[in-house]
């Protein structure tokens, strides 16, 4: 069966002017259905609690002030808008090790992610209600703490935390929406769980 996701590139312009050649293709109706609005000759999106405004034929995305977002975020919208397919609706119920392909990257994915996040914004609870409260995080079940970060409009993941104890430092779990990998490929969820982590710490877009 035909991919609907594109596919992953290391080189972050040849992946743009690949994403930009699939986006000429796509239809004004599955922009839509992806959530992205018109707005003049851009295309709005609510990435977290933003409004992003994207150029699908330069393949330019800019934040609320009208600056660049960084090239991680700028591909992740890309190759979103990207998307052929219209998967069914998934909750955030499984980790980045449950999928087949992500495996023998999950100890890296966990370092660059769970650990990297209870180093940062996870370090306690007042911090982590802070910083998911500050890109729009929704409160939810689990953990000591949980939260309902939507992403993208069709993308919503779920942060579970634990505080640490007499034995334990904090931990952390990212659950991703079953289908996922409908949406984005193993690449891309990698650097959409970084770039979820460098939110919750502050960094901008």
């Amino acid at each position: 069966m035909k991919s609907h996701v594109p596919p992953p590139q290391h080189n972050i312009q040849a992946a743009t002017d690949i994403a930009v050649r699939m986006l000429a293709a796509q239809s004004d109706e599955q922009m839509a259905w992806l959530g992205a609005e018109r707005a003049g000759d851009l295309w709005r999106l609510q990435v977290l609690n933003e409004s992003l405004n994207v150029d699908i034929t330069s393949g330019r995305a800019l934040g609320p002030a009208g600056h660049p977002v960084r090239p991680a975020w700028r591909l992740l919208v890309l190759h979103y808008l990207a998307v052929r397919d219209r998967p069914h609706p998934a909750p955030p119920a499984i980790t980045f090790a449950d999928l087949p392909a992500a495996r023998t990257y999950a100890k890296v994915y966990r370092q660059r992610v769970n650990h990297r996040l209870c180093a940062t914004a996870g370090r306690d609870l007042i911090s982590m209600c802070k910083s998911t409260a500050a890109i729009g995080a929704a409160p939810a079940d689990g953990g000591d703490a949980a939260f309902d970060i939507t992403v993208f409009p069709r993308i919503t993941t779920r942060l579970i935390w634990y505080a640490s104890d007499e034995e334990f430092s904090p931990s952390a779990t990212l659950l991703l929406p079953g289908n996922i990998e409908r949406f984005l490929c193993i690449e891309d969820i990698v650097v959409l769980s970084e770039s979820i982590v460098s939110r919750l710490s502050g960094l901008p877009f």
